[in-house]
């Protein structure tokens, strides 16, 4: 969730001209720049409330709905983290990649998450799916 946040502030700071060591060079008045920091800020609200809503259910016993809800949870700020610093990347344009500034690690580091275990993306996408169709214990065998 840090990684997705940072992110979009990270956006919104640069094309504001406010990012500390660099020249205030303002970028915001492109609408498909503000069109592209909207769908970051819709991703990012949406990835918030499945993640709120997974967290604030946390704790020992889970039923089987909370479970796979995690799971998503899980899933969704992996895969939507990515998708917003793939988004800011390609809005900020290629001087927002320099090693100075954070956007090159953040968007590394989120495309890194979705392939470490014990959660890969696949991982959950697995579980997701086996856990919804199968009760414990049932097999087709």
């Amino acid at each position: 969730m840090g990684i997705a946040q940072a992110a979009y502030d990270f956006t919104v700071a640069y094309l504001r001209g406010e990012i500390p060591g660099m020249p205030p060079v303002k970028r915001r008045m492109y609408p498909t720049k503000q069109i592209a920091v909207a769908q970051m800020r819709i991703t990012l609200e949406q990835t918030k409330a499945l993640w709120f809503q997974a967290i604030s259910e946390a704790g020992p016993n889970p039923d089987k709905d909370q479970v796979l809800r995690a799971y998503a949870a899980q899933y969704t700020v992996m895969e939507h983290a990515n998708d917003i610093a793939r988004l800011a990347i390609r809005t900020c344009g290629g001087q927002s990649m320099l090693k100075s500034l954070p956007l090159e690690r953040l968007y590394r580091d989120s495309r890194c998450g979705a392939l470490m275990l014990p959660w890969t993306a696949e991982l959950c996408l697995d579980r997701i799916g086996r856990e919804a169709l199968y009760e414990p214990g049932e097999s087709d065998e």
